[in-house]
């Protein structure tokens, strides 16, 4: 009983991933991108290249604004 409360909690963890953070119309920008490098890419680095290009665009999940000191030196 154990295992199967187990499988399913795994389960929302995964299908609740931060990959699907990004919007289709980003992903859709990104691979555009990636078909217009010359020379072709294959197809494993046109995947790296997409998700730089998302990553590149898309803020870190902490990303918060730090209060600025006045330092005096």
């Amino acid at each position: 009983m154990k295992w199967m409360l187990g499988m399913a909690i795994a389960l929302l963890l995964v299908g609740n991933s931060p990959v699907s953070a990004a919007p289709q119309w980003l992903e859709d920008y990104c691979f555009n991108k990636a078909e217009q490098v010359r020379p072709a890419l294959r197809q494993d680095e046109k995947e790296a290249f997409i998700a730089s290009c998302i990553a590149d665009h898309t803020p870190t999940p902490g990303a918060k604004r730090r209060k600025q000191t006045n330092s005096d030196y």
